[in-house]
């Protein structure tokens, strides 16, 4: 039939009408699977580089982290060590009142 042929190829691309708009929404002539590309596979030596480079960072982001982590540990101890001198000679310097009248101990307040 002359009829069939214009049906089974009258809404792809091409010359008929060349209105953008219409030419758009049109699907192509050839097939979806002979228009992709095949995806490129590594090969063998490619993956096993990657993976070695990979673990190389690891290892290296490891050893920045266990390094930052030490300097961490050091500065704290650090700090306690200022601390617990800065107490002590806070009570070698202190100033203390020996309390001999002990009667009126209970009545006190916080600003007496």
């Amino acid at each position: 039939p002359p009829g069939a042929s214009a049906t089974s190829c009258a809404m792809v691309k091409g010359k008929a009408f060349r209105k953008q708009w219409k030419e758009a929404r049109k699907p192509f002539r050839n097939r979806a699977s002979s228009r992709a590309k095949s995806v490129h596979r590594s090969t063998f030596e490619e993956r096993t580089q990657k993976k070695r480079e990979l673990e190389e960072v690891k290892a290296k982001a490891k050893e920045l982290e266990q390094a930052k982590k030490e300097v961490k540990k050091q500065k704290a101890k650090k700090k306690e060590e200022k601390k617990r001198r800065k107490e002590e000679n806070a009570i070698r310097a202190g100033q203390y009142q020996v309390i001999k009248k002990t009667e009126k101990v209970r009545k006190w307040h916080k600003n007496a």
